[in-house]
């Protein structure tokens, strides 16, 4: 029997998944369409404190190794803020009819945090961040 990489990979990312869930953690499917795609490095997540009010960075996504152009996979890393390492994994890329610089990423996020979060998002290069979207996500 002929085991592949791949193969590997998913056994290990799925025990980890289940190692994760008994620890309070769930994956959710977050989707984000993101305006000049192709010059973003990766985004902050902000959760909104219950405390302050105010939102609070909660997770950082890495993106790299961009496959296709009208569509296809991102490799990203999610790391949390408090610079614990989560998942390493890939997101479907869909690009719009008509606009080649904006995609739509559908990627699975790690939440440790609990249900009921709200979250915004920023996106960051090497010439600094945009503002936090006006658009919020809960789960």
């Amino acid at each position: 029997m002929h085991r592949t990489r791949t193969g590997r990979f998913t056994r290990l990312l799925a025990s980890a998944l289940v190692c994760l869930a008994f620890a309070g953690c769930e994956i959710t499917v977050l989707t984000i369409q993101i305006a000049d795609f192709d010059e973003v490095e990766g985004l902050w997540l902000w959760r909104l404190s219950d405390a302050s009010g105010s939102y609070e960075r909660s997770g950082q996504i890495q993106l790299s190794q961009v496959d296709g152009s009208q569509g296809g996979v991102v490799a990203y890393r999610e790391t949390c803020a408090n610079g614990t390492v989560g998942i390493s994994n890939q997101a479907s890329v869909s690009r719009p009819d008509g606009d080649p610089t904006t995609a739509t990423l559908a990627l699975p996020y790690l939440s440790c945090e609990g249900p009921g979060a709200t979250y915004r998002a920023s996106a960051y290069n090497q010439a600094g961040e945009s503002a936090l979207s006006a658009t919020t996500v809960t789960f």
